[in-house]
């Protein structure tokens, strides 16, 4: 079961409200009495579908444009709701406005209604609850799409930069299954008429084409059961995690990774520090962004370095989550009292340095993958070829 329970840390001296997982709510007070905070509130979270708790039923970027708009134009909170409610026709997305209006209309604020719909992401219902002190509920919006634009500039980056090498390679690959299935068994036929040695690779060639021609459902079946596994994996996030895993044995892909995470980590602390949280709040806001155990292990060694005292940027710096420039781009905002300014100028640093990477990666790959590709498929010809270069030899 889901619970949402506000809670007094002493160590902290600040009251957090949090979404946890429990076997019921004994065993949280239990749990949390354990860990020395002082349980204020608990209440149950309603069970949602699972569709709409991975946010599959939603577009979070444009409920938040959407209520935006809805609010500058004068309405209240309930009424953009309802009023979105109303306009959709989906019926995940309408279960998750009714479970907001339904929430809301009980009392509760829109920072608890949309932690109970499981939909919104963390980062989001943080800058929420914040505006809620200081009634800034436009201003965290606009805060959240500007953070999810970055987010999504990079992703697209990414995406963009992936699309040409799958086509070069879909393409090589479809090339190389109509040579061996169509152009290659009619070829067979005419050298079982030639005389003379025949070279290995060609007899390869010719055999694997055989198999793919006699056994041709078999191989379409093993094809699709080979599509399908992808196709799995790749939903499961094994094809993400065994990604990471292989970029954090590579030093140089290790260090474009953290920037994606670290310009995530950044915009998301500025976001929050806009809102009125404090660092340390901010930053276990920050440990559910799924940053990767190495950065997460980061965050806490910060956050419990600012505990004992220490100034931000040596917090941070001690922790492992700057470089040189940032570190003094810190020991500015510390001067200055600008402080989310440097996190959103930390953020566009790291930002850009993973753009660019992509961008030299893209010159590089994509050259490379056109002439793997125009190698494989010429081979193929060549082989084809070549017991009629050894019969024209032969005639000489």
């Amino acid at each position: 079961m889901r619970f949402q329970v506000r809670h007094y840390q002493p160590q902290q001296q600040a009251v957090a409200e949090e979404t946890l997982d429990a076997t019921s709510r004994e065993e949280l007070e239990a749990r949390l009495s354990a860990g020395g905070s002082v349980v204020l509130a608990i209440r149950q979270v309603r069970d949602v579908p699972a569709r709409v708790r991975r946010g599959a039923g939603i577009d979070v970027a444009w409920w938040c444009r959407e209520l935006k708009t809805l609010l500058q134009a004068g309405m209240t909170v309930v009424e953009a709701i309802e009023t979105l409610n109303a306009q959709t026709s989906d019926a995940a997305r309408s279960e998750v406005h009714a479970g907001l209006v339904a929430s809301l209309h009980q009392g509760q604020p829109l920072s608890q209604a949309m932690v109970a719909t499981g939909a919104f992401p963390g980062i989001l219902v943080a800058g929420v609850r914040a505006s809620e002190r200081t009634s800034t509920l436009v201003e965290a919006l606009d805060d959240y799409l500007r953070f999810h634009g970055m987010l999504d500039e990079m992703r697209k980056k990414v995406v963009s930069a992936a699309i040409y090498p799958a086509v070069v390679v879909g393409l090589g690959f479809l090339i190389c299954v109509f040579l061996l299935t169509f152009v290659i068994p009619r070829f067979s036929r005419m050298y079982t008429g030639l005389r003379g040695a025949v070279s290995p690779a060609t007899e390869v060639l010719i055999g694997l084409s055989t198999v793919m021609r006699d056994h041709g459902q078999w191989v379409a079946f093993a094809v699709l059961v080979l599509i399908v596994a992808v196709v799995a994996t790749w939903r499961a996030g094994l094809v993400h995690r065994g990604a990471s895993a292989l970029a954090a044995r590579i030093g140089p892909l290790q260090s474009r990774l953290d920037d994606f995470r670290l310009a995530k980590l950044y915009q998301s602390l500025a976001l929050l520090f806009r809102g009125g949280y404090a660092l340390d709040e901010a930053l276990r806001q920050c440990a559910e962004l799924g940053l990767g155990a190495r950065l997460t292990g980061a965050v806490a060694t910060c956050r419990s370095t600012l505990e004992r005292g220490e100034r931000v940027s040596a917090a941070f710096t001690h922790a492992g989550l700057t470089d040189v420039v940032s570190q003094r781009l810190m020991a500015v905002g510390e001067r200055s009292g600008d402080f989310d300014r440097v996190l959103s100028t930390i953020a566009e640093r790291h930002s850009e340095r993973f753009a660019n990477f992509i961008d030299r990666a893209t010159r590089v790959v994509e050259p490379l993958l056109l002439l793997t590709v125009a190698l494989v498929v010429g081979g193929i010809v060549v082989m084809m070829y070549m017991p009629i270069f050894d019969l024209a030899s032969s005639l000489h």
